[in-house]
């Protein structure tokens, strides 16, 4: 735990990859960025604004059709309702890992204007590498859009968890991609024979790949040749 100044709150860090509150400073004032208090039993009403927040960015950036019925005014009530109890379900098994990292961006008013939220990867029965940092989602309010906001965060996350992961993934929607590309993130490569067996998994756990979304990896660590589809490939063969 760590108790300090800033706005006057105590503060809690990831237990493994701890990062301190910061600041962002945009032409429209400055943005306020904190972890959560990983060892609080928060009410449901806290990990429902964190969904909602990320669904209302999601469903107003990627053109896929299940997001269009998410999008207000005139979403699908029970689509939506749906999603976000999903979320809730996973923030409360995962947030309280150690290695996950959220952190939640609030203006002077206190009002939620972006998040990011990472954890170790855990996609599915033969997705799991314990060794691979997953960025699970990334948003910021329009209004504070093309001011550094989301780069900022994601740099934040990645430069305090390179000493713990060798490889970090995420899924971007095609909208979102030139943006992670600028971040030397690169699309996973369906020619490599090496990233077919990932690819054709993580397709099964997707609805929206590849029309609409692309995966994206980035090295952390450069002196290990192994990659972590290799190892979750390698994983496989061995229960076989």
């Amino acid at each position: 735990m760590q108790i300090n100044n800033y706005k006057n709150s105590i503060t809690f860090s990831s237990l493994n990859c701890p990062i301190k509150p910061f600041t962002i400073r945009t032409p429209k004032g400055d943005l306020y960025c904190s972890e959560i208090d990983y060892s609080k039993s928060y009410k449901k009403c806290f990990y429902k604004n964190i969904g909602e927040f990320f669904l209302d960015i999601f469903a107003n950036t990627s053109s896929h059709p299940f997001w269009k019925k998410c999008r207000k005014p005139t979403l699908e009530k029970d689509v939506y309702d749906d999603y976000v109890a999903s979320s809730v379900k996973d923030y409360k098994k995962y947030f309280k890992d150690r290695d996950t990292t959220v952190i939640l961006v609030k203006n002077n008013s206190q009002k939620l204007v972006g998040a990011i939220y990472s954890r170790v990867m855990d996609l599915g029965k033969h997705l799991k590498d314990k060794d691979t940092l997953y960025i699970d989602g990334l948003a910021v309010s329009p209004e504070y859009r093309g001011m550094n906001v989301g780069k900022k965060l994601l740099t934040k996350v990645l430069d305090f968890s390179k000493e713990r992961f060798s490889d970090v993934f995420l899924v971007a929607y095609k909208e979102s991609t030139p943006f992670y590309e600028k971040l030397k993130f690169k699309k996973m490569d369906t020619n490599d024979s090496a990233q077919k067996y990932a690819i054709k998994k993580l397709a099964d756990e997707r609805i929206d790949y590849p029309q609409y979304a692309d995966f994206m990896q980035k090295d952390f660590n450069l002196k290990r040749t192994e990659k972590w589809y290799e190892r979750i490939d390698k994983n496989c063969i061995n229960k076989r």
